[in-house]
This record gives C-alpha cells, sequence and structure tokens, in this order.
C-alpha cells in the first residue's frame, strides 16, 4: 500500500529492472474467516435506528472528552511525526484509509488488527495515524484499542494517560466503559499503560471476551482499530486473531523480511484475511519518480 515497489522487490515480485511490472505470486492464499462469535452480517445493521440509536449517541456523549482533537494529540507526543491533515504523514495516512474503507465495505469488516512480524516496525503509529484519518469523516466513528498487554505504547503516543490497567476491565473488575477516552467526535480511545505479562492466557478467558465486545456493543463503532503485539514476537497476537474480520501487518522496511512477511501469512491462513501489507520505514529511491516520497 505504502511503497509497493520496495515490498515487490523483498517479496520477489519484482526485479531490480525499474522497466519490469511486477508480478504478484500466483499460488493461491486461502484467507478463510474461522473466527470465534464472528456477528454475521444479517444480524448487525449498518445504521442502528430508534432506541438503539439513541443509546449509542448517549454512550458517545458520556466517555470522558479530551481537550484536544486527534490530530494534536500525535503530534503533542513528540514521538513520531505529525499526523494532522495536510502533514506528510497525514495525506499517506488519509491515502490509505480510502483503501481501508473500501475493503471493510466490500467485506463486512468492522474489526482490524493492526499487527506486524516483529518489534519496532512502527505498528502503534500506524494504528493511531489511521484512526485518526478515520475519524475525521464526519459519517465514520472509529474505537482504537491498546492491546499490546506487555508493551502497550498508545498512551504514550497520544500523551493521555489511561484511567486504569486494562487488565482490570479484561478480568471484569472494572466496566469496558471505564476504559474509555473520547478525542474530538468520532475517536474513541481504550488505552493503557500498565505492562501485563503472560496476556495470552487473560485473553483467552471468557470475561476478556466479553469486556472487547462489551466495548463494541456499547459505542457500535463504524470501524474497531485493536493494536496488536507483532504476531511473530507475542501469543497475545495469536489469542486476539478469533475477535477479529482481518488483520492490516505493518512491515518496517529497514529490517522485515520476505521470509517474515511469509511467515505471518502462514499463520494466518485459515484463520483471518489479511487485509494487507504496509510499508514504514522506508524511503523510496525509485528514479521513475521526479520527487521521493518518505513514509
Amino acid at each position: 500500500m505504502v511503497n509497493t515497489r520496495i515490498l515487490e522487490q523483498r517479496l520477489g515480485w519484482r526485479s531490480s529492472d525499474p522497466d519490469q511490472v511486477a508480478t504478484p505470486p500466483s499460488r493461491p492464499i486461502g484467507h478463510e474467516p474461522m473466527l470465534q462469535g464472528r456477528v454475521d452480517a444479517a444480524s448487525r445493521s449498518a445504521s442502528p435506528r430508534g432506541p438503539r440509536r439513541l443509546a449509542i449517541e448517549d454512550a458517545w456523549d458520556r466517555l470522558p472528552l479530551l481537550d484536544h482533537d486527534a490530530d494534536a494529540l500525535v503530534a503533542r507526543g513528540g514521538l513520531v511525526p505529525a499526523i494532522d491533515r495536510g502533514s506528510v504523514a497525514g495525506t499517506a495516512f488519509d491515502q490509505l484509509r480510502a483503501q481501508l474503507t473500501r475493503a471493510l465495505k466490500a467485506n463486512d469488516w468492522r474489526r482490524i488488527g493492526v499487527t506486524s512480524p516483529s518489534r519496532g516496525a512502527g505498528r502503534s503509529f500506524f494504528a493511531a495515524g489511521l484512526a485518526a484519518s478515520i475519524a475525521r469523516l464526519d459519517a465514520m466513528r472509529v474505537l482504537l484499542i491498546d492491546a499490546d498487554l506487555e508493551n502497550p505504547g498508545l498512551s504514550e503516543i497520544f500523551d493521555t494517560p489511561a484511567p486504569g490497567p486494562i487488565e482490570e476491565v479484561l478480568s471484569g473488575e472494572r466496566a469496558p466503559e471505564t476504559q474509555l477516552l473520547r478525542a474530538g467526535n468520532g475517536l474513541a480511545l481504550a488505552l493503557n499503560d500498565t505492562p501485563l505479562h503472560f496476556g495470552a492466557e487473560l485473553l483467552l478467558a471468557p470475561d476478556a471476551i466479553l469486556a472487547l465486545r462489551a466495548m463494541n456493543d456499547l459505542l457500535a463503532p463504524d470501524v474497531t482499530l485493536v493494536d496488536m503485539p507483532p504476531l511473530l514476537d507475542d501469543s497475545v497476537a495469536q489469542a486476539l486473531l478469533p475477535q477479529l474480520d482481518a488483520v492490516l501487518l505493518i512491515s518496517d522496511g529497514q529490517r522485515s523480511t520476505a521470509a517474515e512477511i511469509g511467515e505471518c501469512e502462514r499463520l494466518l491462513d485459515g484463520q483471518v484475511p489479511l487485509l494487507g501489507v504496509a510499508l514504514n520505514k522506508s524511503e523510496d529511491r525509485d528514479l521513475r519518480r521526479s520527487a521521493r516520497r518518505r513514509f
């Protein structure tokens, strides 16, 4: 999706010849959804009406409102580039948003995991930037959940403390709505700033599954983005897969290899569809372009 020329070379789809057309592999990829408790399209309305709509609006209105919007949050943290409308990163995320929303509508997907082969690929930055971009659309609302239990990062990126350890919500000690904050009109955040070891054991418990579903049921967001831990390094990611409709994989342009991407694809096969692969931390030096793009 981003810097696809470099990604195609890494995956062996394109040679170093600048005139050669990219040729994806011909083997089929059998991503068939096999999800625990997946909500069927026929049983959920894209636009709730009546009392249900009023309850959803009331739930959003009751969330504690931060004193700055999503664009300012990421810029304030100082850890990553600004993602406001018109910035370099913000424009790239808006382009990715267009592709994502088309795929979600075509497949009736709402719960998207954002992960990477290993740590350091910028997965949390991608999740935050994409959530902020979607929230800029007046017609869409997004819920962003920090599910990297061992190494939570969204609270620091957004420069906002979490209301408490998310472990307390997942274990049933606190109600799910007590973990939620609101940035602007269209972005709800489930942040965490307290690391939790052995999180996979917690996420496989019924209380944790019910808590995640309760957040979605309460707010009925158009999109739920789950900032997951790395797929190859953390068993929490595997525990989250049954709760997702699709996964967006973030590749580190400096370190991720084709073998790692292939292994992630193998792990997802038969569990949850791979929405796409986005390349981060790379510089496109394609001489056929008049200007270089950095992302």
